[in-house]
């Protein structure tokens, strides 16, 4: 399955990790081989998270990666990932 990051999830992984990387490489490392694992486990279907409701109203599905959330959709061709947001900020949910 097809794997297709959103502007706004791009840039939320690339400033987790640049801002991990300047204080614990190691911790980056892992961040991001954690999110990784994750994504490609959700693209090959071996589990679905919980459905939410975004505050602009598209309904997506999510699955930890503490401290951080992957929110996604999924089609027939693809999965879509929609932000990697940090589970301590305001809530992107309603």
């Amino acid at each position: 399955m097809k794997v297709i990051f959103a502007p706004e999830a791009e840039q939320d992984l690339s400033a987790a990790l640049e801002f991990l990387g300047a204080r614990a490489p190691a911790a980056a490392v892992r961040m991001y081989t954690n999110v990784s694992d994750i994504v490609f486990r959700l693209a090959e279907g071996d589990f679905e998270g919980p459905e939410h409701r975004l505050r602009r109203g598209a309904i997506v599905r999510s699955w930890p990666v503490p401290p951080y959330r992957i929110y996604y959709q999924r089609d027939e061709d693809a999965l879509r990932i929609v932000r990697i947001y940090h589970q301590a900020r305001r809530p992107i949910t309603r």
